[in-house]
């Protein structure tokens, strides 16, 4: 696979086509007044005014829709001679078959053959020897990553389990919030209407956060009800993610019912888009451990031992030695189909984090998420995910070493 930005990719032989169409009828003569004098030398290759020009032209074609084209470029041109540089240092060459099929893959890309996708740009001003060179250019690129990196990069069994759970996790619709919990019991119904009208009347955010470190029920009470971390939309219960997802910043809902012995209110610090995953595709396993006497010292010192002991979720199960059955449970199911409780907090867990902020009935729940996965029409294996891994973690790594030759380079400017 070649080494192209993303900038560059075609969206579709059609649109293609008519950039070029478009561009052919109305493309300007280049201005300068020779075109083939110096620009940039980068060690011993000269950029000029013609291949910047080239360049342009097919940036232009490839709505490419940088805000500087020449800029671009230039960039451009810069990367692909330290690519060159370094390919010509390890004595790695490319031939004419391969750049045959380099050509033919990017004109793939917008559903074209090599011949049509070169007079298409053609009719645009791009010389045939301007794609050559892109392309050879990036080969030669493949060809020394290929050599020299893939023994650098590592991917466990961790990494593969984390890889999952981020694919369930990143890239979407995600808030940082604060809550206040009250209870739900009868006798404080006249103290709690006193903090519902306060917490309506609430126009900061460090308002809201001085009536939740006063009168939360949540863990968070300390920290003014503040959530310290994004969360992501999709992990939290739907009747929380409704309303915030309609929010902005600042703005308070509520009351949400939290059965069974709270109801909530949030606020919206913060939120970040990106993309969006239906939560009914996110599935979580978890393990939730009951134990009695919530606020007894016996169950604190047990809670510190949990959090310095178990590691795993496997690692639970001794702590709940003596319990009586079903103490401890082991639970897999899609984000909605979780009770709300559990699911805003197993929402801002990493694998194998621990929450104990929920009390029922006298107990202290312990969760400990084992496991948050997208769920796919087609799960890929462990081999399929480590390879993605594997690419681009070889991918980010080729980028780093890329940008050090470039600052490593001498590079003149004309």
């Amino acid at each position: 696979m070649l080494v192209f930005r993303t900038s560059l990719l075609v969206r579709s032989g059609v649109a293609l086509m008519v950039s070029l169409l478009v561009w052919a009828a109305t493309a300007p003569m280049a201005q300068a007044q020779n075109p083939f004098a110096p620009v940039r030398k980068v060690n011993d290759r000269i950029i000029t005014n013609f291949d910047i020009e080239q360049r342009i032209s097919f940036l232009t074609l490839l709505n490419a829709g940088a805000a500087d084209l020449r800029e671009e470029a230039l960039l451009l041109l810069t990367q692909e001679a330290v690519q060159r540089d370094q390919a010509r240092r390890l004595n790695l060459r490319v031939d004419s078959d391969e750049i045959a099929e380099g050509i033919a893959e990017f004109a793939s890309r917008a559903n074209l053959s090599a011949d049509d996708f070169i007079a298409a740009l053609a009719e645009g001003g791009v010389e045939r020897e301007t794609i050559v060179a892109f392309v050879e250019a990036g080969l030669l690129w493949r060809k020394v990553v290929a050599q020299r990196f893939p023994q650098l990069v590592q991917v466990s069994a961790g990494d593969v389990e984390r890889a999952r759970d981020i694919a369930a996790i990143l890239g979407r619709e995600r808030v940082m919030i604060s809550e206040i919990f009250l209870p739900t019991d009868p006798q404080f119904a006249e103290p709690v209407a006193q903090i519902i009208e306060m917490i309506e009347s609430a126009t900061t955010i460090a308002e809201f956060s001085d009536i939740a470190r006063e009168f939360s029920l949540a863990g968070s009470r300390d920290q003014g009800g503040m959530l310290p971390d994004w969360v992501a939309m999709e992990n939290l219960p739907s009747q929380i993610r409704g309303p915030l997802s309609a929010a902005s910043p600042g703005q308070i809902i509520g009351p949400i019912d939290m059965a069974p012995e709270a109801f909530a209110y949030f606020q919206l610090r913060a939120k970040d888009s990106s993309r969006d995953i239906p939560p009914d595709r996110v599935r979580l396993t978890y393990s939730r451990l009951a134990l009695p006497n919530a606020d007894s010292a016996s169950t604190a010192a047990q809670l510190e031992a949990i959090r310095r002991d178990a590691l795993t979720c496997a690692e639970l199960a001794p702590f709940a030695r003596g319990l009586p059955e079903g103490a401890l449970q082991e639970r897999e199911a899609l984000v909605n189909d979780i009770p709300r409780t559990e699911a805003l907090e197993l929402a801002r867990l990493d694998r194998y984090g621990i929450s104990t902020s929920l009390v029922e009935g006298g107990q202290r729940i312990v969760l400990m998420l084992c496991a948050r996965q997208l769920q796919f029409d087609e799960e890929p294996s462990d081999d399929q995910v480590r390879n993605i891994v594997f690419d681009r973690r070889l991918s980010d790594l080729a980028e780093l070493r890329l940008q050090e030759l470039i600052a490593d380079a001498d590079i003149q400017d004309f």
